[in-house]
Formats: structure tokens, C-alpha cells, sequence
């Protein structure tokens, strides 16, 4: 059932009868039947002119649904005419997708500035996936009065908008975001239409390879906040083939703040790392087009020095500036045009839409409206002692004569008080702020936008916090110590930053745990906590935090690190660990494939007590080394190149798994022993990443015991170039690392401190699997080099302690080193090894004050020596046994 909204004034209030007069219940009889009649002429006119929706989503409840994904999900599928769902005012923070079998979906705001559909993601490894905050997959789909937003900020790639469906129209609706805020159809020749919208961003914030119409929009090309100086409006990828790509008609691209500049576009996917066959043949019209200073003289750029321009169309026609003048395009670059009166007509909108009419959705749609007060970019930035904060923001639409006020409290319901008022007197104008000094230690200032003139509804702004409350932070989580032969733990780190501190920052470790801020120089325990002094601002910068496990009794511990300071809310970081008294196991690397010849691994590395062993691929080729694919199956620089496609292509049409990882397209390595003892793997090291793209470049590495036959089990994390990978994105299949655009190094655990044991004639199976979202259908390689596979050979259980002796040697027998647990060790303190014939063949110093000392056994001959421990005034002997 349809609903209708429809709004009466209240008929007068009924009068008391045994207080009126004859003429007063005269007046009140004729009253009464007054607004009986002007209610029913208002019902008959109301009713034919109401608009009756399927849908109402509500914040608030009083709709028929609470979320916008709400009202999609329970739309019908498959529909040929519309399904209208209005929206009421309020922000959204939801990701909403309208799949592709819901078509003629009209989704309708209350109003454009009070109706935000936003969320806040990113192409970042901790938000995997389509990074838009709207995704539409569905064709014949309209939004009227609503504002599309990716709070996520500058960079990286953080969609508004995302569309792969034809038939696409908007009106009077913003798009605010900043690199790429809006991908207009993943399909060549799809087909969207924008009228009287607000779309801003700072890089290539209008991309992909469908036709675009854009017409009496404002394209806000904003100053950057990430302190980058220039930008891009336009990065078409219009495929080769296709007519049009985006034509904008009658729109203004208004000046920001100064201090970046832009270029009208530059061609996506029309670069050194594409083909001839998939090179784009980017086209971008402007028409009619009002432009300032903030636009560059040169108006285009290439993509980089691959780029080959002959296949470029970047077009103008009477671009003026804000006083009416033509612009200036002589310093325009010479492979752009500017268009004749005659060549007009092959931009009007029908000659690039074709057979779809967006006019034609409802009444009005291509029609002009007065625009709407929308305050977009309402900013606040904190100063520092000598600096005072900056508030700023932006009007979407020009409108002359707008009063903004901008309202400040010190607490966020308290009462809020006008700190700054003005009046814009030019509509071209859009751009506002002011400044307020930061506020006392321990306090904070909230502030928000007025947006007011007569006529118009008052446009009142999301309230925003400069705080100078004390605050501490901690970035990362640790994962289970291990302890052993008497010897501290590894150490773990965690970041910790703080600000507006009034007081130094402890952080107090608990027993058995210590922690240090200088590299391990300097330890602090439970009895002595570690502190750090804020800057004269209150300010602790970001410091790494390193924690070891160096409890003096065997067994388990835990407990949390607690950080604080006077007036902040104190934070912890839980810790757990484990103390053995046996000494703890040792890893080296067993097996070494360098991938940069061939795929053998290296006969100098590999432990005698392992196999030799060649990795293999399942869907996977090596480059094949051509013109085409540019990067070499081997090298020195990218190590082993390979995708599901030969010349580096990903997607489906070249037979590839795209940007999801799948479980048949791997690499595979295998580690098997040979006869003899077990044989301990703990971990395995390998530079990767994907060329030429960071599209969901996704690497997970997944083992088995019995061939993938009967088990399988993830990585269980480790170490990346930005440090401890975090659990969101760890190297699991499920929870895949995101692989940066330069080779770098991961290190993995396979099964946490405790590592995984072969026995004899066992082997491990390692599964590196890899995705790439790109759709460029070549050049992208996934590479690796220098795949490491570590962990102990020989190993027994236990550790074997000499007879009649106070020495502890493991492990024994031994293949490469051993570790001697002794007496804590005085000035002189050496470890000599020496052969059954008495000739001294190793020797090491041992550090005074030590308790344990490593030797490497690896260069002698296979058979029984002697070790000998011998300190001023003591000595110790024991057999060990080299394998």
C-alpha cells in the first residue's frame, strides 16, 4: 500500500457554548463551515497533486523502514515502472548497494542537505572490497534531493558513487568525497545523467568508461587537506569504440581556497602499462563552461610519459571565466580542441544518451529549480599555542545573499552562542571560514553552521569537536609471548600517542612483563613504571613500545598493560605469554627459493635434513616475457612474475579470479624432511606484491600436513613494511594482506611460537594465493622473491641435558647451531667445541652476565665433539652429537 503525505492547518479551536452570544456562535457556525469547505477544496486539490510512495525510510521510526538497505532489500525485483521510496531527513550511516536484478528503483530525499546517505570507507587493507559508500548494479535507477557522501577524506581511493547499471539519473543531489568520489559505469556505453548536482573531490573525482551528461552542475574542485597542490576533475577510461565518454553542458566549476590547482582531466588507463588492444580512448567535453583561476592553463594532462594522446578527446567550447570573458586557452596543451558553434550538436543530450530520455521520469526532472542552501565541507581544523584553529566550509550552490553564523559551545548540548557572522553578497562567493583560539587544556569547543535567507529553508550543520581533553591512544594488539632457558622473550611493539596531556603519560606493565620506549635499552616492570613527558602542547608523539615476557618463574602469565595520565580515560593492552625452563627453539632459514632465475631453490641454504623442492602453479602462468606483458617470467628487480593470464591479466574474460582471492589459483611450495629426526617449521618470509596496481591486490598463504586432502589452516600473522599485521588483515584467506605497489617483505607464522613438526617422511604444503581487481587486461603481474621457508631441523623433544652436569645443550643432535644454557657467565666466560681427538675446532665468548650462549656448528664435519664451558673458576664438559 501506497503512502501519502499530506500536511492541513488545524481548523480553529472549538469555542465554549454556554459562553457565547448569538453573534459570536454566528461567527463561530460560519467559521467552522469556513474551514469545512477549504478543507475539502484542499483535500481534492492536495490528493490529485500528492505524491503517493511505496516506501518511507525514517530515522526516526515513523516510516515504514529504519535504513535505506532496509527499503531496497523489501523492494519487488525485476519491475518496468518505478518503485518510489522516500527518504526523510537525517543522516544515514549506512553502505547501501541496489543489486542488479532491482531496476527502476527512484529513491526520492526530503531535502538535499538534510537527507546524507554516508559512509566512511577506503581502498585500504582494512576495508576490503568496493570501497563506495553507494553501489548501484541495477539499471533504470533516478535519485532526487539526496546527498551522497564518503567521509573517509583525501586519499586513498574513497568512493561516493559507484554504478555499473544503464540508465542512471540524478537530480539535484550532491556527491561529496575526495579521490575518486564517483565511478560512473564499470560497462562501456552505460549511460548516467546528472542535473543541477554538487560533485567535489580532489583526484580524478569523476572516473570510468560510461557515457556521462552533465548539465547546470556545479563541479567543486576543493583545496586538498592532505597538503597536496593539484588534482584532477576528469579520469575517463572511454573505451575504444564508444562515442562519448562525459560531456558537461552548461556547468561551473567554482574557485576554492587557492592553494590548489587542477586540471580538467587526465586519461585513466591510457598509460605506459597498457596495450595497444585495451589502451582507453578517453573523451571528455566541456561546454559552455564557467571556470577560475583554480583551473590550470595547460586544462589537460597526460597519464604519465606512456600515454599516447593521438587517441585522446579533451574538448571545450567558450569556457568563460566569472566576469563573462572567454578564457584564455593559448597555454592550453596542443592535442586538446576547442569546439565550433557547429560541432555543438553532436554533444546535445539526446546525441549522447540516445533513445533514453531522463526527461521523461518524472515532471520536471530536466527542467531548472531554484537552488537549495547546502553547506558542504564545514571543516575544523585545531591550532596550536600561537595559532588559532581554522573553521571553514563551503556553499554547494551559488546564491547571493546567504547569512552564515557559525555557533560555538563548550559542551556539545550546552548552550551555543554566535562566535561569527557574515552575509555572502556575490553568488560566485562560495567559499567561508574564521578562525577561534583552541580551547584550555582539559576542555573542547563544539561548533556548527547556520546557513539562512529569506525564502529559503535554513540549512543547519553537523556539529563538530576541537578538543583539548587529554586523550591517549594505542595502535595494535599483541599476540602470545614465549619465554624460555631463562633468557627474556622476543620482544612485541604497540604504538602510543597522546595529546593535550597535563601530566606525564605511565605506562605500567604487569609482573612478569616489562616494556621500554628506547629499543630494549632501557626495560621497565610492574615495580617501576615507564613514563613519558608531553611537549610544552601537551602532546606525546607517536612512540613504539616495546614488551617483553621475562617472568622468573615457569608457567603462564597475563595481565594488561595499563596507560594513563591525570584527566584522560586510561587505555590497556592485554598481554598473555607462556615461561618454560627448557630453552626455546631456534629458527634458521631451511629452504631458499630466490625467484629471480628460476624457480629452484638454493642448494647453498637448504638444511640436510629437508629436500629440494620446485614450487608449482594452478591457474597461475609465468609472464610470458613479450612486448605486451613487459615484465620478464624471472629478474632481479621483480623476481617470478606470473598472473592468470600470460600477458598479466586478471579478469574474468582472460580466465583470471579478478580482485577476490579463490581457492584454485595458487602457487604452491612444499617442505619434506628426510629419514631421520623430526624436522620443526615455524614461519615462512617472502617479498610480493602486484605491478602496476593496488585494486584489491589481495596475498593470503594457507598450509597443510596432508596435501589439502584433510586439513588446511591459515597463517596465523606476522609482520609487514608497516609493521605487526593486524588481525583484519593478516595473511588468512579470509582475512588477506593488501599488498602495497612496491615489493616488500612479510613475514608469516605458521602456527604461532609453537611451529609446526614434520616427522619423517611428512611433508607441509604452503598455498600462496593472490587477487588483483585491476581490468586492465595486461601488465599486472603478481611477483615473488626471496620465499623463505624457516624453522629447525633435527629437532627432539625436549632438550637434552648433559649427565652429571649443570650444562643445558639444545638442540642435540644438532645440524647448524645449538644454544647452551650455563651459570651466569663472568668476564672471560668461553664456550669451546672440540673434536674426540682433542683439536679445538669452535670457540665463542660468552657475554658476562649471560645465561645462555648460541654457537653456530653448521661448517663441521658430522660426528661426536666434546663442548667445554670454562670460566675463571669453573669448568663443565658435555658430548653433542653434529648431524
Amino acid at each position: 500500500m501506497g503512502v501519502v503525505l499530506v500536511a492541513f492547518r488545524s481548523a480553529p479551536a472549538p469555542i465554549l457554548m454556554a459562553n457565547l452570544s448569538f453573534v459570536h456562535l454566528l461567527r463561530w457556525v460560519l467559521a467552522v463551515r469556513f474551514w469545512a469547505v477549504l478543507s475539502f477544496l484542499l483535500l481534492l486539490g492536495l490528493a490529485a497533486r500528492a505524491q503517493t510512495y511505496n516506501a518511507v525510510v525514517a530515522k526516526d521510526g515513523t516510516g515504514s523502514f529504519a535504513t535505506v538497505q532496509a527499503a531496497i532489500n523489501a523492494a519487488p525485483t525485476g519491475r518496468t515502472t518505478p518503485y518510489t521510496i522516500f527518504i526523510k531527513n537525517g543522516k544515514y550511516r549506512e553502505k547501501v548497494t541496489v543489486p542488479a536484478n532491482k531496476p527502476f528503483l527512484q529513491l526520492t530525499g526530503e531535502s538535499v542537505a538534510g537527507t546524507i546517505l554516508s559512509w566512511n570507507d577506503a581502498n585500504t587493507p582494512s576495508f576490503p572490497g568496493n570501497s563506495s559508500s553507494f553501489i548501484i548494479n541495477a539499471s533504470d535507477i533516478s535519485a532526487l534531493n539526496i546527498t551522497f557522501e564518503n567521509t573517509y577524506g583525501d586519499a586513498p581511493q574513497g568512493l561516493a558513487m559507484y554504478i555499473t547499471g544503464d540508465r542512471v539519473a540524478f537530480k539535484n543531489c550532491r556527491f561529496l568525497g575526495g579521490q575518486d568520489t564517483m565511478q560512473l559505469n564499470s560497462q562501456a556505453g552505460n549511460r548516467s545523467y546528472f542535473k543541477e548536482c554538487y560533485i567535489d573531490g580532489v583526484v580524478d573525482f569523476i572516473f570510468g568508461a560510461g557515457r556521462g551528461v552533465f548539465e547546470h552542475c556545479i563541479i567543486y574542485p576543493r583545496t586538498r587537506r592532505d597538503g597536496g597542490t593539484g588534482g584532477y576533475i576528469t579520469a575517463a577510461n572511454t573505451q575504444p569504440g564508444q562515442p562519448y565518454g562525459f560531456v558537461f553542458r552548461n556547468c561551473t566549476i567554482p574557485d576554492n581556497r587557492g592553494t590548489t590547482t587542477y586540471t580538467l582531466g587526465r586519461p585513466w588507463q591510457n598509460d605506459s602499462g597498457s596495450t595497444p588492444t585495451d589502451r582507453s580512448h578517453t573523451k571528455v567535453v566541456w561546454l559552455n563552461t564557467t571556470m577560475g583561476s583554480t583551473i590550470k592553463p595547460v586544462g589537460w594532462q597526460v597519464w604519465d610519459a606512456g600515454t599516447v594522446t593521438s587517441v585522446i578527446q579533451y574538448a571545450e567550447y567558450k569556457s568563460r571565466d566569472f566576469s563573462g570573458n572567454l578564457v584564455n586557452t593559448s597555454q592550453r596543451v596542443p592535442w586538446s580542441m576547442q569546439l565550433t558553434d557547429a560541432d555543438t550538436a553532436l554533444y546535445t543530450r539526446a546525441a549522447v544518451l540516445g533513445s533514453w530520455d531522463p526527461c521523461a521520469i518524472v515532471p520536471n526532472f530536466c527542467g531548472r529549480r531554484a537552488p537549495d542552501i547546502a553547506v558542504s565541507n564545514f571543516w575544523a581544523v585545531k591550532g596550536t599555542a600561537t595559532a588559532p584553529s581554522t573553521i571553514t566550509w563551503n556553499l554547494s550552490w551559488h546564491i547571493a545573499g546567504v547569512q552564515y553564523q557559525v555557533f560555538r559551545s563548550s559542551t556539545r548540548r550546552g548552550t551555543y552562542t554566535p562566535l561569527y557572522t557574515t552575509t555572502s553578497t556575490v553568488a560566485t562567493n562560495i567559499n567561508f571560514g574564521t578562525t577561534d583560539p583552541i580551547p584550555a587544556p582539559g576542555s573542547s569547543y563544539f561548533y556548527y553552521v547556520r546557513a539562512s535567507k529569506a525564502g529559503l529553508a535554513t540549512h543547519v550543520t553537523d556539529t563538530l569537536q576541537i578538543s583539548s581533553t587529554p586523550t591517549i591512544t594505542t595502535t595494535g594488539a599483541l599476540q602470545a609471548f614465549l619465554q624460555g632457558g631463562r633468557q627474556p622473550s622476543a620482544a612485541q611493539n604497540f604504538l602510543v600517542a597522546a595529546e593535550n596531556l597535563t601530566a606525564v603519560l605511565r605506562i605500567a606493565p604487569p609482573a612478569g612483563f616489562e616494556v621500554s620506549a628506547n629499543g630494549g635499552t632501557t626495560w621497565f616492570g610492574s615495580s617501576t613504571a615507564l613514563t613519558l613527558t608531553p611537549s610544552a602542547t601537551g602532546n606525546v608523539a607517536s612512540t613504539t613500545i616495546g614488551v617483553r615476557l621475562n617472568a622468573a618463574a615457569v608457567g603462564a602469565s597475563a595481565g594488561n598493560i595499563t596507560l594513563s595520565s591525570t584527566g584522560a580515560a586510561s587505555q590497556t593492552v592485554a598481554l598473555t605469554g607462556t615461561t618454560q625452563a627448557a630453552v626455546l627453539p631456534q629458527s634458521v632459514p631451511l629452504l631458499w627459493w630466490p625467484m629471480t632465475r628460476n624457480n629452484q631453490d638454493s642448494t647453498a641454504v637448504r638444511s640436510a635434513r629437508v629436500v629440494a623442492s620446485l614450487p608449482t602453479f594452478r591457474k597461475f602462468q609465468l609472464s610470458n616475457g613479450s612486448a605486451t606483458a613487459t615484465i620478464p617470467p624471472y629478474s632481479n628487480r621483480y623476481g617470478q612474475a606470473f598472473a592468470p593470464s600470460a600477458d598479466g591479466g586478471w579478469t574474468a574474460a582472460v580466465g583470471g579470479n579478478g580482485g577476490n582471492l579463490n581457492r584454485t589459483y595458487y602457487e604452491q611450495f612444499t617442505v619434506s624432511g628426510t629419514a631421520g629426526s623430526p624436522v620443526r617449521l615455524d614461519s615462512v618470509l617472502l617479498n610480493a606484491y602486484v605491478t602496476g596496481s593496488t585494486s584489491n591486490t589481495k596475498l593470503a598463504v594457507v598450509w597443510s600436513k596432508s596435501g589439502f586432502t584433510t586439513d588446511s589452516t591459515d597463517v596465523t600473522g606476522g609482520r609487514g613494511p608497516g609493521g605487526a599485521l593486524q588481525s583484519t588483515a593478516n595473511g588468512g584467506f579470509t582475512t588477506p594482506i593488501f599488498t602495497t605497489n612496491t615489493s616488500s617483505t612479510y613475514r608469516l607464522a605458521l602456527a604461532g611460537a609453537a611451529g609446526v613438526t614434520l616427522q619423517p617422511g611428512q611433508t607441509l604444503s604452503l598455498r600462496v594465493y593472490f587477487s588483483c581487481g585491476s581490468t586492465t587486461t595486461a601488465t599486472r603481474f603478481a611477483t615473488l622473491k626471496h620465499v623463505v621457508v624457516k624453522g629447525e631441523a633435527g629437532v627432539v623433544n625436549g632438550s637434552r641435558a648433559a649427565r652429571n652436569s649443570v650444562l643445558q645443550v639444545y638442540p642435540n643432535p644438532t645440524t647448524e647451531q645449538l644454544t647452551v644454557v650455563h651459570p651466569a657467565a663472568a668476564g672471560g666466560t668461553e664456550i669451546a667445541v672440540y673434536s674426540l681427538l682433542g683439536q679445538r675446532v669452535a670457540v665463542v665468548s660468552c657475554v658476562a652476565g649471560s645465561r645462555a650462549t648460541t654457537l653456530n656448528v653448521a661448517g663441521l664435519s658430522r660426528g661426536q665433539y666434546l663442548l667445554r664451558y670454562s670460566s675463571p673458576t669453573e669448568q663443565f664438559t658435555t658430548r653433542i652429537n653434529k648431524q
